[in-house]
């Protein structure tokens, strides 16, 4: 398996105090999970008026479907863009885990609840707010298990053939930047030629 000592981004860990402070507390870290599920249900509760859904029940089978398959691409976006080309506080946080792996860091709860509150209202302006706001609810709900799963590598020992896999995927990630950026699934990472197995 890949050793993690090999630290990537060393040399770039200056002036990361104030991101450090902003989401490394063990409060963010958990809580940031009872936000995310919030936001999901409030979400949700966006497709419905005086207690009935405002969605066929066909559309409640697919368009769900459609917002996690969503979330594996907005993953790997964000992992390749956010976290690694573009200068910025979650390049900088992201930066910290590559250098502390098992440290329980995270974007800071309000910022996540403010960002998608925020493109919430603005998109519904242009778009049905009913439909949009289940597209985004289950690609938070995606983003909800690409936590869950990123903490597990880190954190949990699971005897499963899959999860090893997905562990050993990430590992080569953090010993190898421009490599696997995608967790949740492999499927990126072939279609964009980041996918490396050793």
């Amino acid at each position: 398996m890949v050793n993690l000592k090999n630290q990537v981004h060393k040399e770039k860990s200056e002036d990361t105090s104030f991101v450090k402070k902003m989401s490394t507390s063990h409060f963010n870290y958990y809580f940031g999970y009872v936000s995310n599920i919030s936001i999901v249900i409030w979400l949700c509760s966006q497709a419905f008026e005086n207690g009935i859904s405002l969605l066929s029940w066909l559309e409640w089978i697919y368009m769900p479907a459609i917002g996690l398959f969503a979330w594996t691409l907005v993953e790997y976006l964000m992992h390749k863009y956010a976290y690694h080309v573009w200068k910025s506080p979650f390049e900088r946080g992201h930066i910290m885990h590559h250098d502390r792996p098992y440290d329980l860091m995270g974007v800071p709860w309000y910022v996540t609840l403010v960002v998608v509150v925020a493109i919430f209202y603005g998109l519904s302006q242009i778009l049905s707010p009913a439909h949009l706001a289940i597209y985004m609810a289950f690609i938070w709900l995606g983003y909800i298990g690409y936590c869950v799963t990123h903490h597990a590598i880190h954190h949990w020992k699971i005897d499963s053939k899959l999860f090893k896999k997905l562990k050993k995927h990430h590992y080569i990630h953090h010993a190898r930047d421009g490599k696997n950026i995608g967790m949740v699934t492999t499927f990126w990472d072939v279609i964009f030629g980041t996918l490396e197995k050793k």
